[in-house]
């Protein structure tokens, strides 16, 4: 009986997972669907190659889920019912750790083994980390068994002198910060409106749409940053945007959850008054905080912007 040794942790999946166990002489695949297990074994001598690519981030992803997270989490201060607080709480903490975990687990990968007859792709090896670890344990098992080519045998006769590849051409970066930074100007000025006049209903709409514009340009510069643009600075303060979209986000449920309860309360006591949504409360400095930090980061960044624009690369 063959004595298996471990190379990767099970890779779960729904409704079962995946595993790769090395012996002395093949590689064992093992697929479970909890009822049945499936293997596939490679004997060593012949594995032909193992491709292993990076794939894409999905930093984007991830910083959507744990802005979504923060932001139904913060729900929970607007909930009195005991269960329902605790329900908030606990599903934001399971998709917040969701989100660390994939980013602490590092950049992801696919690992396809060839060999003569087939190209198996290897599920259990999906991130780079696991990638490396695999290779270097199963490459000198690889070689003792195949032997080790020489190096004079994989240079191929009369090859053409490598020559460096052109300078890749980079396309002019779009103004979708610039459009981001202007909607910040423009969300300050209405939030000041609204401080200056606060009878004014129509404005709470139009900051509502224009926050939700915002977080739709934010999703939008980091998915085109990827080797589109070479600036830097804006899209520091495109994360530093963040952290204010989730303050405000915070407030914002923390507001409507007031008025809602309170529109409630008067319902039921027969108090058929209505009173106007506002998503940050009279005389709360969260009015202040949301019109300066846009100001700021606004005018920084269309000064940034400009500036990188102009200088030379």
């Amino acid at each position: 009986m063959a004595l298996y040794t471990k190379l990767t942790s099970r890779q779960r999946r729904l409704g079962g997972y995946t595993q790769l166990w090395l012996a002395p002489d093949h590689l064992l695949l093992v697929n479970s669907t909890r009822f049945a297990e499936n293997y596939k074994r490679f004997s060593l001598a012949d594995i032909q190659s193992i491709v292993v690519t990076e794939l894409p981030s999905r930093i984007v992803l991830q910083v959507i889920l744990i802005f979504a997270a923060l932001s139904w989490f913060a729900f929970s201060f607007t909930v009195d019912f005991r269960f329902t607080k605790w329900f908030i709480e606990f599903t934001g903490a399971i998709a917040l750790l969701t989100a660390i975990v994939d980013i602490a687990r590092g950049p992801r990968c696919r690992c396809v083994l060839h060999t003569r007859v087939s190209a198996e792709r290897l599920e259990p090896v999906s991130r780079l980390r696991i990638a490396k670890k695999f290779v270097a344990a199963l490459r000198p098992r690889i070689e003792a068994v195949q032997g080790v080519l020489p190096m004079e045998e994989l240079a191929v006769p009369d090859a053409t002198p490598w020559e460096p590849p052109p300078p890749e051409l980079i396309a002019n970066p779009g103004y979708v910060p610039e459009a981001l930074f202007g909607t910040f100007l423009v969300t300050a000025l209405a939030i000041w409106a609204s401080v200056l006049f606060p009878k004014v209903t129509d404005i709470t709409g139009l900051i509502i749409s224009l926050m939700f514009a915002e977080v739709v340009l934010v999703i939008v510069c980091l998915v085109r940053r990827r080797g589109r643009d070479g600036r830097v600075i804006i899209y520091v303060v495109v994360l530093l945007s963040i952290l204010g979209l989730l303050f405000d986000a915070t407030t914002v449920v923390r507001g409507a959850g007031t008025w809602y309860f309170t529109m409630v309360t008067r319902a039921a006591s027969g108090n058929g008054t209505v009173q106007a949504l506002s998503i940050f409360p009279s005389g709360n400095r969260s009015q202040i905080y949301a019109a300066s930090w846009r100001a700021a980061l606004g005018i920084i960044g269309l000064a940034a912007a400009f500036w990188e624009r102009k200088r030379p690369s």
